[in-house]
């Protein structure tokens, strides 16, 4: 469904709860609704490489719901790394050198790259089916930093935007997804990346760049809950960023989406994975209840001389 028309698809970030973007995509297909240009930060970033990789929806639903920490996570060194961490501080503190490195993360992000591999064939953006974007943002000098095809054209893009070519598609959604402060940041070049989501978390200003005609951005970020209990530091990271970037997406979506789509996942955390079923269930939701609108949307784009 489109008939000329470019409808581009932003999936945003949001941890676990990213597992929603599959039952948004369950909806959009069976209604015969397919996005030319896909764009996907943070955990939006995994849906998207899937999708656009050539996944069906049977096979991302199936991966989502016996996904586990260890598929993704780098459970084994967290404990070291953390120790080291807090050493290399204390030495900082006293202005001391350092007797070894410290890592930037606590976790290396090895596995969920080669994760990301083995599910993609190593395939680059130029061997997938669909156009695919892909955020990040390097933490040196805070651009944005957006992976794309080779044979991609766009508009000119702001100063802050830049566009990296001929990288293997694992490799991005790792950068993509690199939380600071629980992944180490994504060396590429002289670039140190992490989560696109700090300057756009839902990525619709970029899917305007490439040209796309209507824009629907999948919000699975912060809700605005009144409490959410904090039990450890992991949480008090993931929550610190879902509220810093809330305002900056509120704008962006406003701006650039002419749909949002905001599955409802109120206290789902990014251990929660006995909860992933509840996640595609309620993308699928929010999905079927704007599908009317938006097929209006892509009619009336095709109507106009």
């Amino acid at each position: 469904m489109g008939g000329g028309v470019r409808l581009g698809l932003a999936l945003g970030g949001g941890f676990l709860r990213g597992i929603a973007h599959v039952g948004v995509l369950k909806v959009l297909t069976s209604e015969g609704i397919e996005p030319q240009l896909v764009a996907g930060t943070s955990a939006g970033s995994i849906v998207a490489a899937l999708y656009c990789s050539g996944w069906s929806i049977r096979e991302m639903e199936k991966l989502a719901l016996e996904v586990s920490p260890q598929d993704i996570y780098d459970l084994g060194p967290m404990f070291f790394n953390l120790g080291t961490m807090a050493i290399k501080v204390f030495f900082d503190l006293l202005h001391l050198p350092s007797p070894f490195p410290s890592p930037l993360g606590l976790m290396s992000g090895c596995k969920l790259e080669r994760w990301m591999d083995h599910l993609l064939e190593r395939k680059t953006f130029r061997q997938l089916g669909k156009l695919l974007a892909i955020t990040s943002v390097d933490i040196q000098t805070g651009h944005r930093i957006i992976f794309v095809s080779e044979d991609v054209t766009f508009s000119p893009p702001p100063e802050d935007i830049f566009f990296i070519r001929g990288i293997p598609v694992a490799k991005a959604v790792r950068a993509s997804c690199a939380v600071p402060g629980l992944f180490e940041p994504k060396k590429i070049g002289d670039r140190l990346l992490v989560d696109g989501g700090l300057r756009e978390n839902v990525p619709v200003e970029v899917l305007h760049l490439l040209g796309a005609d209507v824009v629907v951005g999948v919000d699975v970020g912060y809700e605005g809950e009144h409490s959410r209990p904090i039990h450890n530091m992991v949480q008090i990271l993931t929550q610190s960023l879902d509220i810093i970037g809330n305002e900056v997406t509120r704008v962006k979506l406003e701006n650039y989406a002419d749909l949002v789509i905001r599955p409802v996942l109120t206290g789902v955390t990014p251990w929660d994975f006995s909860r992933n079923a509840y996640c595609i269930a309620q993308g699928e939701k929010a999905a079927r209840a704007l599908v009317p609108e938006l097929k209006r949307m892509l009619q009336e784009k095709r109507s106009r001389p």
